[in-house]
């Protein structure tokens, strides 16, 4: 049993690696000198602390909160001197702007100071010494995650996005305790837990979790005859709009829609559609669902979409080119997560965003997006005070603190679902709604995970690009998949 453990952490780099880096919520430098596996400056050799109080736990950053690396009562200083002399923040943060009062805007800037400055104070109150460690992001995160569970020597609290409902699928990490597990179904919105959810239980938390959303260029949209305050409510609206856009454009832009490149940038982002249309990418053991009818519908409405972008843009390896292409206002519509509406109002474009639209027999899903799951490890060594640091995510005070920034949507109900939260972050609010419902993350494939993905995404890509019969194509990549996986 044991070496059959081993094996299966061993896999996980090879089964989680070519989805790793993407949505974007994590810090993609991570600390050169911190080597998980005996090296991460968790010590071990203490023995098990069951008690909170007294503790002192190791957390993981993600470089969304991320206030640098030793005890975090000696980084929050640090850190605000640091965000004050740093030229490059536009705008720049001032003195002042370390004012906060709740139920108040709130300078993104500033967002990773208040963050850990209310964990902190929620963990001193328990008497819980909290320590920062940094792991980076993507492949360099997975590789110190994967030794450190080899080595028995990994934080209390590990971080991470693709990778993590594999971990919890191969019994790496521990549950959380069932009445953790019920108040966050009560109160939580699902993006934060429900792609962590494995036979019954919860195993992973994730404070602030994006999911998409449809953005629409509103000049764009007018310039072609279109409301551009009226959002397209089905995949036949949406695509009539789009087909407008590009006939309006000339060449000069065109109607857009979403990116369907042959990586985790495109699988993330059509694949909420997918979803929304009944489809998917893996059954609940692994097992590749490529050809299901669903799926060959989507695909078929993937290359109508197609048609309504400069050639060759939709499905390029590059995924920067394809946003870089909405920002430059050379597209119209698109689907990606909540950062683009921050970004957009930065770069003075009037933009509109709404829930995704539904195919004719569609219902509303989604797939997590740039969220940054927080887990206990089964060897953690102080695993009550770790789901006190997690409990503290999603309390009233660190909800409130991300209303506030407005950058990212509570995923509290109690703060998310009040008139005043909807009438002062209206687009947020769209945001929360996305979160609830059939609200997934991607799947880990039984065997070889990062070339089965490679399969569907090539696949996808020749349907798009070629004019091969689309239910032949998938049926050729499902057929060489599960020679694989089988």
């Amino acid at each position: 049993m044991v070496l059959r453990k081993m094996t299966l952490i061993a896999l996980t780099l090879m089964l989680t690696i070519g989805l790793a880096a993407c949505g974007g919520g994590g810090n993609s430098s991570g600390n050169g000198n911190n080597q998980a596996g005996g090296q991460s400056g968790t010590d071990n050799s203490q023995g098990t602390n069951e008690t909170p109080g007294g503790a002192t736990i190791t957390v993981l950053n993600e470089g969304a909160v991320g206030v640098g690396v030793g005890v975090l009562n000696d980084l929050l200083e640090k850190k605000k001197q640091a965000l004050i002399a740093d030229e490059a923040m536009n705008p720049r943060v001032v003195e002042e702007d370390f004012s906060y009062t709740p139920g108040e805007p709130l300078m993104a800037g500033v967002f990773p100071y208040f963050y850990q400055s209310i964990m902190l104070e929620k963990m001193e109150a328990q008497n819980i010494t909290v320590k920062m460690e940094d792991w980076g992001w993507g492949e360099q995160l997975i590789q110190k995650q994967t030794a450190g569970f080899l080595a028995k020597n990994i934080p209390d609290i590990i971080v991470g996005e693709t990778q993590m409902p594999g971990f919890a699928q191969q019994g790496l990490l521990e549950p959380f305790p069932d009445d953790m597990a019920q108040e966050i179904r009560d109160n939580v919105a699902p993006a934060a837990w429900k792609p962590m959810e494995y036979d019954g239980k919860i195993y992973g938390f994730a404070s602030q979790p994006g999911v998409s959303s449809l953005f629409w260029n509103k000049k764009l949209v007018k310039e072609a005859g279109l409301d551009p305050e009226k959002a397209p409510a089905t995949w036949d609206e949406l695509l009539e709009n789009v087909q407008k856009v590009t006939e309006a454009g000339k060449g000069k832009y065109y109607g857009g829609g979403v990116y369907a490149g042959p990586n985790a940038g495109g699988y993330l982002r059509y694949g909420t559609l997918l979803v929304i249309n009944g489809g998917g990418f893996a059954d609940d053991q692994g097992q590749p669902v490529f050809n299901s009818e669903a799926n060959v519908e989507t695909v078929q409405f993937l290359k109508e979409l197609n048609a309504a972008h400069p050639a060759g843009l939709m499905a390029n390896t590059n995924e920067g080119t394809y946003f870089d292409a909405f920002k430059k206002e050379q597209i119209a519509y698109l689907i990606d997560g909540p950062w683009r509406a921050i970004e957009s109002s930065q770069i003075g474009i009037d933009y509109g965003m709404s829930q995704i639209p539904l195919s004719s027999d569609g219902k509303a899903g989604n797939i997590t997006i740039g969220a940054a799951f927080h887990s206990v490890p089964k060897d953690a060594k102080n695993k009550e005070a770790a789901f006190a640091y997690i409990r503290a995510m999603y309390s009233d005070e660190i909800q409130q603190l991300i209303a506030d920034t407005g950058v990212r949507s509570t995923v509290l109900k109690s703060i998310a679902e009040t008139d005043e939260y909807q009438a002062a972050h209206p687009e947020m609010y769209q945001h929360y709604l996305a979160m609830a419902g059939n609200v997934q993350g991607l799947p880990t494939f039984a065997k070889e995970d990062s070339k089965i993905w490679q399969m569907f995404g090539d696949a996808v890509t020749k349907s798009l690009m070629t004019n091969g019969d689309i239910k032949s194509i998938l049926d050729d990549a499902q057929k060489k998949a599960e020679a694989i996986t089988k």
